[in-house]
């Protein structure tokens, strides 16, 4: 190639990139001017200009490109361009608190957008494909919008930078995905989906995860099961979980020593409140009513507020206090089964023989545990060999595995062992002659090898 052909080659190149570039900055002043359009008063935006890059409230490139639209909490009314997802070069997208309306068009190939400030609107439903190649976003803000129920599109993983995702107030149904984890979103913070239609468990890929803040509470929610996974949340301040359905124990709180904000109140939590949680430095407020924890009422450092209203639990004792012994050590029984939620409900007080579930007394002492078909599963737990004025001792038809506990042989006040129906193998320990055992119903009793994937819970 001589050096006149490469000088025209290079002229008529040079050429082709300012069309180019021309014609993006041309689209992107048409897409802002059907913006203008399609917002029912745009007087107080003193958007007159015939260039949109000399209106107030948008920043352009040198070349014309648009890279910042910031028009929150100006009062606007109208619907946003359908073909917004032209303006390539965007970056900033805010129209927080206006009353938008209609159906929010596609964002999808918005790879330079980094904010998005839709909250506080009136959009009406999002596309599945809205976030799909937002390689770049950082921060979404959707709350209070009145959506029609959606579900977080499996386009977001492509936004794999996102820090914050908020999401309050509108309307997402099903269970919480699992590509909020570690593994999609490694430097996700914030996280806060209060006030939706969720059900269903925590994804277990929160373990682990660079969330700070969730927001996870609702009223009459539908999320539900055990919070365990927050153990491994170790960054997390501020925890919201109220007004839904979780069950079961609270975690050990000792590697969340960050969290200062935790509140669980309105679900349906059982078991003791751990000494990790009480005695969690960096704790600041804690919120623990209407559920069904048991055993000591919890006293916190004077420098923690408490939301923690009298009788709303099923602590033993109104005031913090240690429990009954005999209270304790049938909370010790429970404590492997994960405390069941219907012997939290009917345990309340601290006389286990005042007509506890499943409780029969002699006087002060315990002589009849009775938790026929109270839907128990996992293993007979030891510590019944505790219960030493123990008479008659009542498992059957449950779901329970594993074997029956040599311990069990201590019980010197023994007379009946009914462990029935339910899971049991392995070979029946030697009891006193005096001693009925009954173990019909279980198909492997006897032999040595458990049944395959026998759960891992103790009773």
């Amino acid at each position: 190639m001589n050096l006149n052909t490469f000088v025209c080659f290079f002229i008529l190149f040079s050429n082709v990139v300012s069309v180019y570039s021309q014609g993006s900055a041309a689209t992107d002043a048409a897409v802002m001017r059907e913006f203008k359009k399609q917002i029912i008063n745009p007087n107080p935006l003193n958007w007159n200009d015939p260039d949109p890059c000399k209106w107030d409230k948008v920043q352009c490139t040198k070349d014309g490109r648009v890279i910042r639209i910031q028009v929150g909490d100006q009062g606007l009314k109208g619907t946003l361009p359908s073909n917004i997802n032209t303006l390539t070069e965007l970056q900033v997208f805010e129209v927080q608190r206006n009353t938008f309306t209609g159906p929010l068009p596609s964002f999808s190939g918005l790879n330079s957008l980094q904010t998005i400030l839709l909250n506080g609107n009136g959009f009406t439903s999002i596309p599945n494909d809205f976030f799909q190649g937002m390689t770049n976003l950082q921060s979404v803000y959707l709350d209070s919008n009145p959506f029609s129920s959606w579900t977080v599109p499996e386009s977001l993983k492509s936004a794999t930078a996102l820090q914050i995702f908020s999401a309050y107030s509108a309307n997402i149904t099903g269970k919480i995905p699992d590509l909020f984890g570690g593994n999609t979103f490694s430097s996700l913070t914030t996280l806060h989906l209060s006030f939706n239609n969720l059900e269903g468990p925590l994804p277990s890929s929160f373990s682990g995860s660079s969330i700070q803040s969730l927001w996870l509470n609702s009223i009459r929610g539908k999320l539900n099961g055990s919070i365990d996974v927050i153990q491994n949340m170790t960054r997390l301040t501020q925890l919201w979980f109220s007004g839904n359905q979780f069950t079961g124990p609270l975690p050990d709180f000792s590697g969340l020593t960050q969290l200062e904000d935790c509140n669980l109140r309105d679900n349906s939590f059982t078991g003791l409140v751990p000494d990790s949680l009480v005695n969690l430095p960096s704790l600041k407020v804690v919120n623990l009513t209407n559920n069904i924890l048991q055993g000591p009422t919890p006293q916190f450092p004077s420098s923690v507020r408490v939301d923690m209203l009298d009788n709303t639990n099923s602590f033993c004792l109104s005031q913090p206090g240690p429990c009954d012994s005999r209270v304790s050590t049938l909370l010790d029984v429970l404590k492997d089964v994960r405390y069941p939620t219907k012997f939290a409900e009917n345990w309340k007080g601290n006389d286990p023989c005042s007509r506890w579930l499943g409780i029969t007394c002699d006087g002060e002492n315990i002589t009849v545990l009775n938790f026929q078909k109270s839907g128990l599963t996992g293993i007979i737990t030891p510590n019944l060999s505790s219960i030493t004025s123990i008479q008659r001792l009542i498992l059957a038809d449950n779901s329970l595995t594993g074997t029956i506990p040599n311990e069990l042989t201590l019980l010197p006040k023994l007379t009946e062992l009914d462990v029935s129906n339910n899971q049991l193998y392995g070979k029946i320990p030697q009891f006193k002659s005096s001693v009925v055992v009954k173990t019909e119903g279980n198909v492997n009793i006897g032999k040595d090898k458990p049944p395959t994937s026998a759960p891992s819970n103790t009773f």
